[in-house]
């Protein structure tokens, strides 16, 4: 009798979360079409666009906490792929079912078929969402996602705000690129991107490109360009929605001031930097103060690849790497424009320019030169610290390594991911079933403290992205620090939290979370070609209150259409 008692105490919090949604919501709809489009994104023309509603990037979701986000996916993918969604950095507490990785959490979405993801938003901050089938958000299944708070807690800092998304770009298709990775004589190089897009635009050698026969139309390469209004202060949301690339990103001239890390409100007066070196599936929110020039005044917004990072053999299905243009650019434009936003949305809406080469633009600095904002020195506005002691911990390297077929594959200790087949991983747990070891499953019991230390002997930094959580960062190395050593190096229990964070090369991560949101949720690479090879695993979280978890009619659909039944 007391298991019982316990375990519908602890479900307590999963039920408030429902009411709480009920009764202070509105329902914000939308409907996703998903099909292949073409179109010139760097000026190339590219087939194998997956877009939403014809268009790419997908459609900007926007919403107030307290809020029920409810999207209707139709797969129309032409050549009978699977889809899902996952809503990147929101934590799916309660809803677990909605999270939406392929055989963790869902079914995936046969082609022809309808899904209605329906879950409440709960915290505040600049989220995405991406397809997550093997490689399939890199051909443009994606989109952005602000959730307001009401008030935002920096609200009355500044009067309108800008989204920037940055990400690589390919012109050969998802499948195409999988399947060239996935063979031994890849040498585990992923595909080396053509281009890198700001705001979905960029370009591309068009040389290059008619060479290789593909079409190029150099006038079709624009930047985007945002019109601000001299001494007023912009709220800066940053994405990096790439497959693999990190950046270096900044805006000549000015200054920017971190509020916003992952969904996370950062607290008063964080230090000023020119610069930020930002991970794929990584976000930020910057105060940007438009007090460097004057009406008709232009400084370039500069996002540049972090090539050092790259690596590519012999093969590469990219035939020319050394063809990618490593910065693209926007631009901040000084003009008499009052008020460019709306009631219904804050945000300054870019206009576009073709590029023009002799134009110059004010105080272009080199990167050496800046000031660049160090992660462990942002605190949280809650300034609620790490717990002090942990219950258990997982110890990760990361290793890639020859399989006995002589494919090169990433993991997690030494042991790749593999999917379940069948039933998600999630449906198992509800059912009863044991999830698989090739999983690299790591089970916790409700409340426990995690601590999960990675290793990193590589020589470039990897984005860790860990579901249905923000953790503590509570310690990282500097490049080149070797392995985590309790003797060795101290742990920071007042730092930042997030959900992706960069492990650096050649060093150690040290995170910790709360096992308070009951389900299976994936940690992985999201360097997307390092999960699709088996840089992932998946944590049970409360097992013993798997049958306490509702499975949604659609979930029960979605997998029946496969003839798997939850």
């Amino acid at each position: 009798m007391k298991s019982v008692s316990k375990v519908s105490l602890l479900a307590l919090p999963i039920l408030l979360v429902f009411g709480i949604a009920a009764v202070n919501s509105k329902t914000v709809k939308h409907t996703f079409r998903v099909s292949y489009i073409s179109g010139l994104p760097d000026g190339v023309l590219t087939t194998s666009i997956l877009g939403i509603n014809g268009k790419y990037p997908g459609p900007l979701i926007e919403a107030e906490v307290g809020d029920v986000l409810e999207v209707t996916v139709i797969n129309k993918i032409q050549d009978g792929q699977n889809v899902t969604l996952h809503w990147h950095g929101l934590h799916q507490r309660g809803t677990p079912f909605q999270d939406g990785p392929s055989q963790i959490t869902q079914c995936p979405l046969k082609e022809g078929s309808t899904q209605v993801y329906t879950f409440p938003l709960l915290l505040p901050g600049t989220y995405w969402y991406h397809s997550h089938v093997n490689s399939q958000y890199t051909e443009g299944l994606w989109g952005s996602l602000i959730v307001r708070g009401t008030p935002e807690v920096w609200q009355e800092l500044y009067d309108e705000e800008i989204l920037i998304t940055v990400n690589d770009w390919y012109h050969t298709s998802a499948k195409q690129n999988e399947e060239w990775f996935l063979r031994p004589e890849s040498g585990g190089a992923p595909p080396y991107p053509f281009s890198v897009l700001m705001n979905g635009v960029g370009r591309y050698p068009c040389g290059t490109a008619l060479k290789a026969g593909r079409l190029c139309v150099s006038y079709s390469q624009v930047r985007p360009v945002f019109k601000v209004q001299p001494r007023k202060t912009y709220r800066l949301r940053l994405i990096n929605t790439s497959g693999w690339v990190a950046f270096n990103f900044t805006i000549s001239g000015h200054t920017l001031t971190p509020i916003e890390v992952d969904g996370i409100d950062l607290a008063a007066n964080q230090p000023v930097h020119h610069a930020i070196f930002i991970g794929a599936g990584q976000r930020y929110s910057f105060l940007l103060k438009a007090d460097a020039g004057v009406v008709g005044d232009e400084f370039l917004i500069r996002a540049s690849l972090r090539k050092e990072f790259l690596f590519t053999l012999a093969g590469n299905i990219n035939p020319a790497p050394e063809a990618v243009i490593n910065e693209v650019t926007g631009v901040i434009k000084y003009a008499n424009v009052g008020r460019q936003t709306y009631s219904s949305s804050p945000l300054v809406k870019p206009s576009f320019e073709q590029f023009d080469h002799s134009k110059t633009y004010r105080t272009v600095e080199t990167w050496s030169t800046m000031d660049f904002l160090t992660e462990m020195e942002t605190v949280p506005f809650d300034a609620v610290p790490a717990p002090p002691n942990f219950d258990t911990e997982k110890v990760v390297n990361i290793i890639f390594q020859n399989d006995e077929n002589g494919l090169r594959r990433g993991s997690f200790n030494g042991h790749p991911f593999e999917l379940p087949t069948g039933k998600p991983a999630l449906g198992k747990l509800v059912d009863g079933i044991p999830i698989p070891e090739a999983t690299s499953h790591f089970n916790m019991k409700y409340g426990d403290i995690v601590q999960v230390v990675i290793n990193n002997p590589e020589l470039g930094p990897h984005p860790i992205h860990l579901h249905g959580h923000h953790f503590w960062v509570v310690g990282m190395g500097h490049s080149g620090d070797g392995s985590y050593d309790p003797l060795r190096h101290q742990l920071n229990l007042n730092g930042h939290r997030r959900d992706t964070v960069l492990v650096k090369e050649k060093s150690w991560l040290v995170i910790r979370f709360r096992a308070d949101n009951p389900g299976v949720w994936l940690m992985h690479c999201h360097i997307d070609w390092h999960m699709l090879s088996g840089m992932a695993m998946v944590f049970v979280e409360a097992p013993e209150l798997a049958s306490s978890i509702r499975v949604p009619d659609e979930a029960r659909k979605v997998c029946a259409d496969h003839n798997v039944f939850i």
